[in-house]
């Protein structure tokens, strides 16, 4: 019924008050039937990623996995990197005892089961370790995300995009020779506390869009608006955009795949979220939802996301089962669910860790083989999804 009611919504805006938004809030569209103002987005200058243009962080000083030492997703994770270029840093985690869990939890009101508890410690540690560099931002992912091989042309672009709404007056296109060394190359970090980049889809409806700095560009690496799950499809239609993401001011970002952060920021979460608090609360992602959402946070979102986490059981359920079954080593099952796959992954187009990609680390010259295939694929704007699939060409839907 919210769905229907927001396309109505749309449908009766005038067009004068359509125009009359565009201008006074900065939505700014590079296609599709909404043309606003004069300020559009010009992605034709980008470099080709394949052959240079992000770094292997993805204009980050660092990508940083939350995982534990025996996490059965940890080796796809790694695997995917690989396969994309982008380095990834998992700082290792304590081993949580008890005392550890009771210290975090409300004394008197907590909501939190195990899985969900222990997951949010060890997104505070990752973002202590980053305390810990000299790096200005860093992006958390979690190690049961999927991405695209065609990820370093996403994140360009994306980059891009949000640079262009954050800092007007900047130079719209950052020359090649200081993407690697840039701190700004998502934007100034005093202008942003939280990019999400992977979420559960943030339901933003087309009123928040005209009423917020927005803005859309072009990506060619995406999956057919058929493909994508609601509410990211009702958006783009209500705008009738294909081929086409969003970057706007965050709504109710939900779930924490891959979320960025700022020195600034990663030290507010750890002072105001270092625990469950005394009210008691479900998840670490609900608390960084309620920060965006209720307490005027500077978050700003990418729709349909970059980073989703892989179909099947999440690690939490993983981790709440194990200690139903009194502590017992549930890793090997685990591990086969997870080589196993269990279908494509929300809005991940040419996703990385399909099955077809994955070679066992002991074959070293199965893994060469499988580089070299998905890099020539790559140059020519294919997407090579394995030896049990097939090549289709980037864009063809």
């Amino acid at each position: 019924m919210e769905r229907t009611k927001r396309r109505l919504l749309i449908l009766l805006v005038p067009v004068c008050c359509l125009f009359y938004l565009s201008q006074h809030h900065r939505v700014f569209f590079a296609q599709g039937t909404f043309n606003f103002g004069s300020k559009l987005l010009d992605t034709d200058t980008l470099e080709d990623p394949v052959h240079g243009g992000v770094n292997a962080t993805l204009g980050f000083g660092a990508v940083v996995a939350v995982s534990h030492a025996s996490s059965p997703r940890r080796e796809g994770l790694l695997w995917a990197a690989k396969l994309t270029g982008v380095e990834i840093t998992i700082p290792p985690q304590p081993q949580w005892t008890e005392d550890d869990l009771q210290a975090f939890k409300s004394k008197k009101s907590s909501k939190i089961d195990r899985g969900s508890a222990l997951a949010w410690m060890g997104h505070l540690n990752a973002l202590r370790w980053f305390l810990s560099t000299p790096f200005e931002t860093a992006l958390i992912i979690e190690d049961d995300v999927d991405l695209s091989l065609h990820l370093p042309s996403q994140i360009t672009l994306a980059s891009h995009a949000l640079r262009t709404l954050l800092t007007p007056t900047a130079t719209l296109s950052i020359p090649n020779t200081t993407i690697n060394t840039d701190p700004h190359f998502w934007a100034a970090p005093s202008t942003w506390e939280i990019l999400w980049l992977g979420h559960c889809n943030d339901a933003a409806s087309p009123h928040h869009i005209l009423t917020h700095p927005s803005l859309a560009y072009p990506d060619p690496h995406m999956p057919p608006l058929s493909s994508i799950a609601a509410p990211a499809s009702d958006l783009l239609r209500s705008f009738n955009l294909s081929d086409t993401r969003l970057v706007y001011k965050s709504y109710w970002p939900l779930c924490t795949f891959a979320y960025a952060v700022t020195r600034a920021s990663a030290a507010r979460i750890l002072s105001a979220y270092a625990t469950e608090g005394p009210d008691g609360c479900v998840a670490y992602d609900v608390r960084m939802l309620e920060a965006c959402r209720d307490h005027g946070w500077k978050c700003w979102t990418v729709a349909p996301e970059l980073f989703h986490h892989m179909a099947g059981k999440s690690e939490i359920a993983a981790l709440n089962d194990v200690q139903a079954k009194n502590g017992s080593d549930n890793k090997g099952a685990q591990r086969q669910e997870e080589t196993e796959r269990r279908g494509p992954s929300v809005n991940i187009e040419c996703a990385a860790r399909n099955e077809g990609l994955w070679v066992d680390k002991e074959d070293t010259e199965g893994r060469r083989v499988m580089l070299e295939k998905v890099r020539e694929a790559g140059r020519k704007g294919e997407c090579f999804v394995g030896e049990r699939g097939q090549r289709t060409l980037a864009g063809m839907h």
